[in-house]
């Protein structure tokens, strides 16, 4: 390896800018940016001293790191920040501009002053001095000139309007410049030692903040065909205000987030003693609870590929103190395809990063007591190599847009739950409730009122529908007094039902059978709500009252339900909340 020696003979600088060279590669992080620009720099045998301007303000120095190609070794590198230059710079363009505008003001201001005077000597004219003859030509006179003062003094405004106009335009240009100016207010050294004259490449790799990125979808399904599947379109929403735009740059996402001292948190004692009660009148010491130590910062860590280099360049640059670094696995990287534009603007910048082709089960689910409409569900599998993260999904269903849901973290090879909004091909009747009152009993009478409650589902739809669930509900007693009796659908009572009031609405503990489901018609099962979810509470079915029929409606047909329950209890009690 070459050693340089302690006292380099002379220095070759030379001085560069970030635009000098063009960004080559972002690794994008949840708030942070990993920026990789490149240098081919001419060096001669020495020492020679690179300084990059016009790097951004909101680089980490910490995380600057050099990397490159040549017969040289990088003895040091220094970064530093050079305040933003209050003192204007000369604009030529804007000084010619304001000039221009000075002439045009003054041929204003001569104009208007020769109609005054025209006007002026108008008024003075006698007619014992001026003769009649004399009248009619001094007359087409004025006319003639204050016609041809007019004009001008329109185009002299006119112009004087124009420029007005472009010298803001110039001044903004200058201030957004200036901005610009502020937000690259960085400067790199690197001091090389070369051994013979040539050509060397530098790679910098630094990080910056006010640059993040979020997941966020286009779900497209077609419910008008019995297709399985869904449409997945994964984005990502860019933006960033770091101070350089990137230009065609090779974009990589990243969704693990750089942390700084990391490490394992301290466990203080658990102290559990007597109570020893304070006396009456002893005065309390109050002090501040002891704060537990503080974690140390580390330097912002980034990793990134290893970088394609010239073959043709000598070895690798030697760093004079090692340089360890790792490569992570403990994240996903999502490289986007083809060459990304974004600029530093603060906006929302959208790419598209891939789409995915996913299983669905779908599913209708109507509650028509609060919302006489079907509800259409999807169970969507990630059967893609994609971790899907949590991000909002603008959904569409037959090619029209229907609603924005929110797509949960996924992992490969796991399901989620997502809403497709209504659907209004399948309607609904919820129709009025009709209740029967009687009375039995001779010395103790008792009073009962039998409820009905009907439900009309008709498929206009040209598919079947194989999994519609229409969920409802019975009152549930609070009092040993009034006794409900589940009637139509006949459904079993769960085991832990006794002869209490609640005859038929009993919780079921999870060591016992849960009552199975009952045919009440073609195509058509009854049962418990929450009989068939495996992840369900088991112990709260039926103590609400609700249960669900499970249908399947063929294209272009109807199907009715009935919901009968009768309640009792003594005839001299008034029963409240029906």
């Amino acid at each position: 390896m070459l050693q340089p020696p302690a006292a380099p003979s002379f220095t070759h600088q030379i001085d560069l800018s970030s635009e000098c060279s063009k960004i080559d590669k972002v690794s994008l992080y949840c708030g942070r940016a990993e920026i990789t620009r490149s240098y081919k720099i001419d060096v001669k045998t020495g020492r020679n001293q690179v300084k990059i301007s016009k790097l951004p303000s909101l680089l980490d120095d910490d995380s600057l790191r050099v990397e490159g190609r040549g017969p040289a070794t990088i003895i040091g590198v220094a970064v530093a920040r050079f305040p933003a230059s209050t003192t204007a710079t000369a604009s030529p363009t804007l000084s010619s501009l304001e000039d221009s505008r000075e002439v045009t003001q003054k041929a204003i201001a001569r104009c208007t002053k020769a109609i005054s005077s025209i006007e002026s000597y108008l008024v003075t004219l006698d007619t014992k001095t001026v003769g009649s003859q004399q009248i009619g030509p001094m007359m087409d006179t004025y006319e003639t000139e204050a016609e041809k003062l007019d004009l001008r003094l329109l185009k002299l405004e006119a112009e004087l309007n124009e420029l007005n106009k472009r010298i803001e335009q110039e001044r903004a240009l200058r201030a957004a410049a200036q901005r610009r100016d502020s937000l690259l207010g960085k400067t790199a050294t690197i001091d090389l030692f070369v051994d013979a004259e040539g050509q060397v490449e530098l790679v910098l790799i630094y990080a910056v903040v006010q640059a993040t990125w979020s997941a966020v979808y286009d779900l497209r399904a077609n419910i008008s065909s019995d297709t399985n599947t869904v449409n997945l379109v994964y984005k990502a929403a860019i933006t960033q205000s770091t101070g350089e735009s990137w230009d065609d740059v090779s974009l990589t996402l990243e969704t693990v987030t750089p942390t700084f001292g990391v490490g394992l948190p301290r466990l203080d004692p658990w102290r559990v003693g007597v109570y020893k009660p304070v006396p009456r009148f002893a005065t309390r010491k109050v002090g501040m609870a002891s704060r537990g130590p503080l974690m140390a910062s580390s330097g912002y860590e980034l990793y990134s590929e290893d970088l394609a280099l010239d073959k043709e360049l000598s070895p690798e640059i030697v760093h004079r103190e090692t340089i360890v670094t790792n490569q992570g696995h403990l994240s996903t990287s999502f490289q986007v395809p083809g060459f990304i534009s974004v600029p530093t603007d603060g906006e929302v910048h959208t790419v598209t990063v891939v789409e995915l082709k996913l299983d669905a089960a779908m599913a209708w689910i109507s509650i028509p007591k609060v919302q006489p409409k079907i509800q259409i569900k999807a169970k969507i599998k990630n059967a893609s190599n994609f971790p899907l993260l949590q991000g909002i999904a603008s959904v569409y269903v037959d090619g029209t847009f229907i609603s924005k849901t929110t797509v949960p973290e996924v992992s490969p090879q796991e399901s989620f739950d997502c809403s497709l909004g209504f659907d209004p091909s399948i309607r609904m009747a919820y129709h009025p409730l009709s209740k029967k009152a009687s009375e039995s009993g001779f010395y103790n009478k008792s009073s009962s009122i039998t409820y009905s409650q009907h439900i009309t589902v008709y498929n206009t739809k040209n598919i079947i529908i194989k999994d519609l669930t229409i969920i409802d509900q019975v009152p549930i007693s609070e009092d040993a007094q009034v006794t409900i009796k589940l009637v139509n659908p006949a459904l079993p009572p769960p085991p832990a039902a006794s002869s209490s009031a609640i005859s038929s609405i009993k919780s079921v503990s999870k060591s016992e059978k849960l009552p199975p489901p009952i045919k009440v018609a073609d195509n058509v099962m009854a049962q418990w709500d929450g009989v068939d979810d495996p992840e369900g509470d088991k112990s709260a079915i039926g103590r609400e009252g609700r249960l669900a029929w499970k249908c399947t409606l063929p294209p272009q047909s109807k199907i009715n339900l009935t919901l009968v329950w009768e309640v009792s209890a003594a005839a001299n009690v008034t029963i409240s909340g029906l």
